[in-house]
């Protein structure tokens, strides 16, 4: 978490993207465009005036989350937030969190509404598992043309990453889907980095396995559920509560915790057959959400 006003994020977490492709900045807003990535040069420098023939319109920066929506209030919102802040000053204690969690869920409804107005989250979820499923079955280059991505063979992975965050997740017109668009760039680089693409180049996905999908899929949920809940909390946790260094700390306790909770009941060879565009696509990963939220709440 970060623990600016603009809530930007995790820092020091993405250097598969250049700096200007991160977000952080302040003033942004949904639908706000972004500067095209290079396709040449140190990847740290402000890309020039985008050339037309070379790099695709449509490939836009990863966004920041537009300015907080306004502070949730009433009882349980207080207690949530509370409890978020006795976790913080407790050093993030699995009991800390435990209690935040149930507080949160609360506030938010119960286990089944909060699940029910992550739509984006379950949306962007859904097209993750899609595309690795994919690249499990016939390869990333296979994958990538499946979603509108063929240019990408050839070009530098940073730039790869940057296009298949658009495809996945869109910048979009509110918050969640800003959320998601966060949590989506937060596990496509996770994915990319624990295969060495950077190093190794993009064939190295060809070896994915169905451990590997399942895995992808779980940090994509647990990333969403990660990110909301600090969205909807920060208000309070981001007036000076904690150092800069504890921000980070509580950051990985926090999203430990949730990726704790999240293991799927999920048969790796299942994950490949599945149709994720479908309605059994949208009922598993619907599934998965409720699971997630009721586990976070303390009531499964």
């Amino acid at each position: 978490m970060g623990t600016s006003s603009s809530n930007s994020g995790p820092r020091g977490k993405t250097p598969l993207l250049p700096k200007w492709a991160q977000g952080g900045g302040q003033g942004a807003s949904p639908g706000s465009p972004a500067p095209p990535p290079p396709d040449a040069g140190n990847g740290d420098s402000p890309p020039p005036k985008p050339n037309p023939k070379a790099v695709p319109d449509e490939v836009q920066a990863p966004q920041p989350a537009p300015p907080l929506l306004p502070k949730l209030s009433g009882a349980p919102w207080t207690l949530a937030r509370r409890a978020m802040t006795s976790a913080v000053k407790a050093g993030a204690t699995v009991a800390g969190l435990r209690t935040a969690g149930r507080r949160y869920v609360s506030a938010k409804g119960g286990a089944k509404k909060a699940s029910s107005t992550a739509s984006a989250g379950r949306a962007t979820t859904a097209r993750i598992g899609n595309f690795v499923s994919d690249i499990a079955s016939r390869g990333f280059n296979e994958a990538a043309r499946a979603i509108g991505l063929e240019s990408t063979v050839g070009r530098k992975v940073d730039v790869v990453l940057a296009e298949v965050i658009n495809a996945i997740a869109p910048t979009g017109t509110n918050n969640d889907d800003a959320i998601a668009r966060r949590a989506a760039s937060e596990t496509l680089r996770e994915l990319f980095e624990k295969h060495g693409v950077e190093q190794a180049g993009l064939d190295v996905l060809n070896a994915m396995t169905p451990g590997d999908v399942t895995d992808t899929i779980e940090l994509s949920v647990a990333a969403y559920v990660y990110e909301r809940w600090l969205f909807d909390l920060s208000q309070k946790i981001e007036q000076n509560a904690v150092s800069e260094a504890d921000a980070v700390k509580l950051e990985r306790d926090v999203k430990d915790f949730v990726k704790g909770l999240v293991k799927l009941k999920l048969n790796g060879t299942q994950a490949l057959k599945l149709d994720w565009k479908g309605a059994d696509g949208k009922k598993f990963v619907q599934e998965i959400y409720d699971a997630a939220y009721k586990l976070l709440g303390g009531t499964s």
